[in-house]
């Protein structure tokens, strides 16, 4: 059963301690998180596991953002690369990309990965989460 409140704490100590994402993905597997969604113009997350879902909203001071006309597969690369090396926070990541044509992303638990989409069904890039951080 998905823990509401462990999953809040792992975000809130994540960004304190400005954990690496893989650590933070096996946080939220552990605490019973299956699969979670996170809509980049509005910075919500729906999270689901063991038959429970929540959504947390924005951060205070979330501006949303306008998706970029074409999904821009580069510019979604070159963000990711990014924000994995340190260079830029998670506001400044979903900003990229949404400016990359991505609305919203899904991350599986069970097959360790995470689905960036763009507005058209073909458009995505399916990304592996690593096992060690």
């Amino acid at each position: 059963m998905m823990n509401e409140e462990a999953v809040k704490e792992i975000d809130r100590q994540a960004a304190e301690e400005k954990w690496p994402y893989p650590r933070i993905f096996d946080a939220l597997k552990n605490s019973g998180v299956e699969r979670y969604e996170t809509n980049v113009l509005t910075h919500e997350i729906k999270y689901v596991g063991g038959g429970t879902s929540f959504t947390q909203p924005a951060p205070d001071g979330f501006q949303p953002l306008s998706v970029g006309p074409a999904f821009d597969e580069p510019a979604l690369k070159k963000a990711l690369g990014r924000v994995q090396r340190g260079e830029t926070t998670y506001a400044q990541f979903l900003g990229e990309i949404a400016a990359a044509g991505v609305p919203y992303y899904r991350v599986d638990m069970k097959p360790r990965t995470v689905t960036y989409h763009g507005q058209k069904r073909a458009n995505k890039l399916v990304e592996k989460v690593p096992t060690r951080y």
